[in-house]
């Protein structure tokens, strides 16, 4: 495991993102803070990745590492492999790739993510990831 390092003191706000992206059904707001991309996410009621991301992402499923936290909303989560879990408010989750996603019921999902944040809603990633 390698060791991360705050080398500078850096603060910054949603309010005023560095970048934000309109991908199909959702809003994402970035900000970098020193080497670091964190992103709020907020995905509609009727957000599914297979449906929304699939097709600009060219993966036949999500390929993203995720670590977040969950605001608002509900996620549920599947593998190829059929394993499933939700996401509710106050949930932390890691995600590895490989894995389908849904936004459930009729409330948005909102969520702060720390890792797979760069890359979310940006055409053709392929799960790779990268700064703002």
């Amino acid at each position: 495991m390698t060791a991360n390092f705050v080398t500078a003191f850096a603060v910054k706000s949603f309010d005023v993102p560095d970048k934000k992206r309109y991908p199909d059904k959702a809003e994402v707001d970035l900000v970098s803070v020193n080497d670091y991309s964190v992103a709020r996410l907020i995905l509609a009621p009727g957000w599914r990745w297979s449906e929304c991301s699939k097709p600009t992402e060219k993966t036949p499923f999500c390929q993203h590492n995720h670590l977040g936290f969950c605001v608002s909303g509900v996620m549920e989560v599947e593998t190829p492999e059929g394993v499933r879990s939700s996401i509710h408010a106050n949930d932390t989750y890691a995600i590895p790739p490989g894995h389908n996603e849904w936004v459930v019921g009729s409330e948005p999902f909102v969520a702060v993510e720390f890792l797979g944040a760069a890359s979310f809603g940006r055409p053709v990633s392929r799960g790779q990831h990268a700064k703002i």
